[in-house]
């Protein structure tokens, strides 16, 4: 079994999330509370990678990861990532496997130097639809 350390509790379960999306190093969702819709994101710093598993998708050790940003220790991923890493910055990356898990949607895994919870706000986030 992988080992996680728990980083970053989510402010409320994800089953209560409007919308959730990963785009340009950061996860986006949006939840009501008290009657007012609130926006969070969480922000990544230099993501070589990242993936989606839809729930039906998931392995069972990323259901652990649920409702909260997790680091997978000792990461396999973060061995294959590195070794395919051209040589010059290979060793001068700093890289780490976040894992978070939000009910209903999945589970995005992202390779990145640093997180950051960034401040919520009110309001929606915009839905962007193709023409």
């Amino acid at each position: 079994m992988l080992s996680l350390k728990p980083l970053y509790q989510l402010p409320v379960d994800s089953s209560r999330f409007g919308h959730a999306d990963y785009c340009d190093e950061i996860l986006y969702y949006d939840f009501v509370r008290a009657g007012v819709r609130i926006r969070g994101r969480i922000r990544f710093e230099r993501v070589p990678a990242y993936r989606f598993r839809a729930e039906r998708c998931m392995q069972l050790w990323q259901y652990e990861a649920g409702d909260m940003l997790v680091e997978v220790e000792d990461s396999e991923w973060v061995r294959e990532i590195r070794a395919d890493t051209d040589r010059v910055t290979r060793d001068g990356e700093v890289m780490h496997h976040y894992a978070v898990y939000l009910e209903s949607i999945g589970a995005w895994e992202i390779i990145a130097e640093s997180w950051e919870a960034l401040p919520e706000q009110e309001g929606s986030w915009p839905r962007i639809s193709p023409k």
